[in-house]
């Protein structure tokens, strides 16, 4: 009878086994929302290249010479420039500032004007001007005059000039030229302002010449 009974219940805990269902796996946790897709990134923005200050300059060299209308202003000084005198850049480092001066019906090249600064005295300086010259000018002037408290040294040679547009360069002989040249010393330093040309463009800049000295300013 207990054998029986144990039987019974064996064989009912096993049939309850069989027929026992498997729980389902748990769902997977649902995958994440696509994510949007990554914004793209806003073109950089290159800064816009900054505008180089034009020459001018063009270059002057030395002491500068600064742009003004109607006006040549330099470290000390200043000049008015006549009506008609083209400004030029610098054929030298050694010039502060250069003119054309048109030349006059005739004349086969324009006058030149520079406007310098050097050392050494005035009379050394005029000799050398004297020496381009073959040292003895057919026409020879020389004065000094007082402008606005300025002691100017003046000088109009004639003759022909030994052309050198550099202390290295070769020299031309040129016949019939005139020089109108001026020294203008200031705080130690001779300021030298040069035009040289043929003979009739020269007379022809004379009066504009000795105007431009004239308006000097000492700054």
């Amino acid at each position: 009878m207990q054998l029986r009974t144990i039987l019974g219940l064996v064989c009912g805990l096993l049939l309850l086994g069989c027929e026992s269902r498997r729980q389902p796996a748990a769902d997977s946790a649902p995958s994440a929302a696509p994510s949007a897709s990554a914004e793209k990134p806003a073109p950089a923005t290159t800064a816009p290249a900054v505008e180089s200050a034009s020459a001018a300059a063009s270059a002057e060299g030395g002491s500068a010479a600064s742009p003004q209308d109607g006006k040549l202003v330099l470290e000390r000084l200043s000049f008015n420039i006549p009506e008609g005198w083209q400004r030029k850049a610098p054929s030298s480092t050694f010039v502060l500032a250069e003119f054309a001066l048109p030349k006059a019906a005739g004349d086969e090249a324009d006058g030149r004007l520079t406007v310098s600064v050097a050392g050494g005295s005035i009379e050394a300086n005029i000799d050398r001007w004297r020496d381009q010259f073959g040292g003895k000018p057919a026409k020879a002037t020389e004065e000094k005059k007082g402008i606005r408290g300025l002691e100017v040294a003046l000088v109009d040679f004639t003759g022909e000039f030994s052309d050198q547009r550099g202390p290295f360069a070769p020299a031309t002989k040129r016949s019939g030229y005139r020089m109108l040249a001026a020294i203008i010393p200031v705080e130690g330093e001779l300021h030298f302002v040069k035009a040289v040309g043929p003979e009739a463009t020269m007379a022809a800049h004379a009066d504009k010449f000795r105007a431009f000295i004239e308006s000097v300013e000492n700054k």
